[in-house]
């Protein structure tokens, strides 16, 4: 330590401060630091924190004992001092990686201006992070490790928190990007400082964290560390907000399987909820009424699949050339009137999509086996998602008869995104060397389409209703929907537009060069095949045509 050159009672006061600060400290290593930032004396363990007597730390910046990533954090701490404030202790890194992370406070103490109290205390509530020390996870890759532990370890006293912190995004736009990227850093120590047995943490963005531990975690200790430091380090004095909610994840009704399921479900519209979705009386809540709602949907729709309790609907696809009908697609209708769309997105967001396109090919198989005489080809809509697993493909191809071929076209559904393209384009390759024709369905609905066009090779694409309608009300679509389709007849690739409604509609498709149209124009959904009506004839036009005996109105074929 170093002596004192003011009067003997002043030096008195200055070691009767530094005492009482390393009293209270319950301190490794006490330092006064002057308000440069530099060491003016020190006490402790240096040796054991940083490799050195507490004497040879004097005068040498204190930054110099923490991470080059740590220091801007620790230095805006240390001006919140000048503000008369004891900021909350943080937990900062030593510039040392071996060692473990510390507890790093301050305070001022008396009517010195220019000389602050920080205390270094090794931390050891502070467990490594996960055993692969991967640390705070992406959502996504948090997701996948709280499935894979849950399935691993059991559900039994396995529980999920998840944290959103108010204001983050207000509050990191008041700071420089290294103080910034320093709260992200401490905020995710402080999250593993408040609990023990944690599996996976992870930060889903928009102030967002989700941790999958068995262990009690502290509330009360992670809100107030967070939120005491957030505002020491926040410009304004403002910081942020910490909402907290925990919740078992050994429910009864369902098997560890589902439960997963439900929680990545929860997981993903947590971390996609908009701010006024999470503005309600409080998260726990939320998370209790989101996980008990979507264990008991994952049970319905399950129960839903292995019952068959669905009927299939039909509606025409007609030929803008002929008027005949082309095809019909083979739509599903639940009992309990939930909306179609909404249900097969659910399934396809917990992973049950497959079980559930499978269920409709069977079937629709069954249907075409039971009228081997001449009938409407059927198309089948298959979602992207499921032909990610190798197990549905095998499954499906067992399915596909070459008989079949002629009478049955997969429509290959984009509403959840395909990440495997290269597999599933591996997967429809598979099905048309079977014979089958395989169509791209929702071209145009979301921002992978082109993607998609050029990943996977398709014997037709089905444009979305809602760009086409786009296109026969304005030029400019008008001009890229005929572009598209000109693309596609260079390629050998049919186009299919949805929403038709009316025969001006259907005119205007004709001339923006697409092959074949549906909508209610041409016949709205039916519960039988026989139940189809006859196309829609083209307006103000005569013609008389003869049939010949045994001629349907449709054709019988792709071809």
């Amino acid at each position: 330590m170093t002596l004192d050159t003011a009067s003997p009672f002043a030096a008195l006061r200055t070691q009767r401060d530094r005492f009482v600060g390393f009293a209270f400290a319950a301190a490794d290593l006490l330092l006064e630091v002057t308000s440069d930032g530099r060491i003016a004396f020190a006490v402790g363990a240096a040796q054991h924190l940083h490799g050195c007597a507490a004497e040879a730390l004097i005068g040498r910046p204190v930054f110099e004992l923490l991470q080059p990533a740590d220091r801007a954090i620790a230095a805006s701490l240390l001006a919140s001092l000048t503000r008369g404030e004891r900021f909350h202790p943080v937990m900062l890194r030593l510039a040392s990686a071996d060692k473990p992370p510390i507890v790093f406070g301050g305070c001022r103490l008396g009517n010195r201006p220019d000389a602050f109290f920080l205390t270094l205390a090794i931390s050891a509530s502070v467990p490594p992070p996960v055993a692969s020390g991967e640390g705070i996870l992406t959502r996504e890759a948090f997701a996948e490790r709280a499935a894979q532990y849950l399935l691993e370890a059991g559900q039994e006293d396995c529980k999920l928190t998840l944290l959103t912190l108010d204001e983050l995004d207000a509050l990191t736009a008041r700071l420089s990007a290294e103080i910034s990227d320093g709260l992200v850093g401490t905020i995710e120590r402080y999250i593993y400082s408040c609990a023990s047995g944690i599996a996976a943490a992870g930060c889903f963005g928009n102030g967002r964290y989700g941790v999958i531990h068995r262990c009690e975690l502290d509330a009360e200790r992670l809100q107030s560390g967070i939120e005491g430091f957030a505002r020491a380090i926040d410009p304004a004095g403002k910081g942020v907000s910490l909402r907290a909610a925990t919740m078992a994840l050994d429910e009864d009704g369902l098997d560890a399987a589902d439960t997963v399921r439900a929680l990545v479900y929860c997981i993903n519209q947590f971390a996609e909820a908009g701010k006024g979705e999470m503005s309600i009386p409080t998260l726990r809540d939320a998370l209790d009424g989101a996980m008990a709602a979507t264990m008991a949907r994952v049970g319905n729709l399950r129960a839903t699949v292995a019952e068959r309790d669905f009927t299939l609907v039909y509606q025409p696809i007609v030929d803008l050339a002929t008027r005949a009908i082309h095809h019909v697609e083979a739509l599903a209708r639940f009992a309990d009137g939930d909306s179609p769309g909404d249900t097969v997105a659910f399934a396809e967001a917990v992973r049950l999509i497959a079980d559930f396109d499978l269920a409709v090919c069977e079937q629709v198989t069954a249907l075409l086996r039971q009228r081997k005489e001449a009938t409407l080809p059927i198309a089948v809509n298959v979602s992207g998602r499921s032909l990610e697993g190798s197990v549905f493909t095998e499954a499906l191809l067992a399915l596909l008869q070459p008989e079949l071929a002629p009478r049955l076209l997969l429509e290959i559904t984009e509403s959840a995104v395909i990440t495997e393209t290269e597999a599933v384009n591996a997967r429809l390759q598979a099905v048309r060397r079977a014979g089958f024709k395989v169509c791209l369905d929702d071209f145009g609905a979301g921002a992978n389409s082109f993607h998609y066009l050029r990943s996977f090779e398709v014997d037709f694409i089905k444009i979305d209703g809602a760009f086409v309608r786009a296109a026969l009300a304005h030029s400019r679509d008008g001009t890229l929907l005929s572009a598209i389709s000109g693309f596609c007849r260079e390629i050998g690739v049919a186009t299919i537009g949805e929403m038709i409604e009316s025969e001006a509609g259907a005119a205007g498709l004709r001339r923006l060069g697409v092959d074949y149209a549906q909508g209610y124009h041409f016949g709205r959904p039916v519960a039988a095949l026989d139940e189809i009506p006859p196309p829609a004839a083209p307006a103000r036009q005569r013609v008389v045509v003869r049939r010949r005996a045994g001629q349907t109105g449709y054709v019988a074929s792709w071809e």
